[in-house]
């Protein structure tokens, strides 16, 4: 079987980047058609991996390295957690939110220690955050994306 491979791909149009697996598509950001010579950032073969690198594409370059670290440190946390998946913790989350996908902090700390985690809150809601699963409404709510 071949190993999976990420692009990081900057949109000419709308110059956001994106993780996609081939030159074809459309940019999620404007929707824009992707022409064959679209500027590919990096190539990477993991999930976490691509999270960080679109993460640090679409920042300010003097903000990189102290995001990078911060990125590397969460991606960390979660891989030291055996007890569940980030996935399925995310699943778990997005369940408890209320009608309107809307998830405050107690619930998330909630969810963590009946799963055991030591991850904090505001470990796991950045890492949604830069991952594009949650949206900050203010200082300890988030709302979840559809």
């Amino acid at each position: 079987m071949s190993e999976q491979r990420w692009l990081v791909i900057r949109c000419p149009q709308c110059q956001q980047c994106f993780g996609h697996r081939s030159l074809t598509g459309r940019c999620p950001h404007c929707g824009q058609s992707l022409p064959r010579d679209s500027e590919v950032l990096c190539e990477v073969t993991s999930a976490p991996q691509l999270h960080i690198e679109v993460a640090l594409a679409n920042t300010p370059e003097g903000l990189r390295a102290s995001l990078r670290e911060k990125l590397e440190k969460a991606n960390r946390s979660f891989e030291g957690t055996e007890e569940f998946s980030p996935r399925a913790l995310m699943a778990y989350l997005r369940k408890k939110a209320d009608e309107n996908g809307v998830i405050d902090r107690m619930s998330v700390l909630l969810a963590l220690q009946q799963h055991h985690s030591d991850i904090s809150v505001d470990d796991l809601m950045e890492r949604a955050e830069s991952e594009g699963f949650v949206l900050r409404l203010d200082d300890g709510h988030w709302q979840f994306f559809e």
